[in-house]
């Protein structure tokens, strides 16, 4: 079962794909009782950090209930229909839910982290890395050119009420004037976005948080058993078997290396990606 964002996806594959849902549907709803005790894990990050991957892997666990970026719990987001912006709705549609495990990936509520993870039961985060110049490439491929510029002119006027510069640490925003430029390269925008949406990790202080496990998008598309097991004993839930990787590839990694940015955004980007080599992540207990 190709992943969603993947190119080449057919009529049979997604006939089958609806087929595997209403059987999920089924067996939950035979298998459990409305309101049990239930397990909330958030999937968050920057954009194009494997955060579909992952998510993915879940949804084929026939125990998860799962959300994507747009779905009825940003139903209030009348703009870009991805915020959660009812704190009521997602408490109440999640509580709803069979499955005592549910995952979704609310990218653009990775600013306000905190506040959900006291919000839903038993709520629980893994925070995706994936190399800065990887995901600047990926970002100019899939977005365009223009996205990075889009991404950082919130930021560039501190603007609290857009997703993008929600929460940011002042001294980090003016990092990233700083070095911004009209003119700089598209792969140069996308990768101080990338700083920006990483920092929000350290700056909301989830390093230390037990209820948070950042997760190596190498690690996961390398060594996909090890990390998924892992992140299985991190919420409390049985693995259920090798049977949830079969759609894992690992040939984008390293794709960005050779995109040309600047010494100075390269350093920063350096320097963030090194703050995560020193905490703990999924299948490493120790840095």
């Amino acid at each position: 079962m190709k992943l969603a964002s993947t190119d080449g996806i057919g009529f049979r594959e997604k006939q089958g794909f609806r087929f595997f849902r209403l059987r999920k549907r089924v067996g939950q709803f035979l298998r459990y009782r409305p309101g049990q005790d239930k397990t909330v894990l958030l999937v968050v990050g920057c954009q194009r950090s494997g955060t579909s991957m992952i998510h993915h892997l879940f949804r084929l666990d026939p125990s998860t209930v799962t959300y994507d970026e747009v779905s009825i719990l940003s139903a209030g987001d009348r703009a870009q229909h991805l915020r959660w912006t009812d704190p009521d709705l997602a408490v109440s549609r999640i509580a709803r839910d069979r499955s005592p495990f549910v995952v979704a990936k609310p990218l653009v509520e990775s600013q306000k982290l905190l506040f959900w993870l006291d919000l839903l039961p038993n709520g629980k985060a893994l925070w995706m890395v994936r190399h800065y110049a990887d995901v600047a490439s990926s970002n100019v491929k899939y977005f365009g050119e223009r996205n990075g510029f889009d991404d950082l002119e919130p930021i560039l006027r501190a603007d609290p009420a857009d997703w993008r510069a929600e929460n940011l640490d002042p001294a980090e925003a003016e990092i990233i004037r700083g070095l911004h430029r009209p003119d700089m390269p598209p792969h140069d925008a996308a990768a101080l976005f990338w700083y920006a949406r990483n920092s929000l990790f350290f700056s909301q202080g989830l390093d230390g948080d037990d209820r948070v496990r950042a997760c190596s998008y190498d690690d996961l598309v390398t060594d996909p058993g090890t990390v998924m097991k892992a992140a299985y004993r991190f919420v409390g839930r049985p693995y259920p078997g090798d049977r949830i990787l079969g759609d894992v590839f690992s040939g984008s990694v390293g794709l960005g290396r050779d995109v040309p940015l600047t010494p100075a955004v390269r350093d920063l980007c350096e320097g963030m990606l090194a703050r995560f080599a020193a905490v703990p992540r999924l299948a490493r207990a120790t840095p």
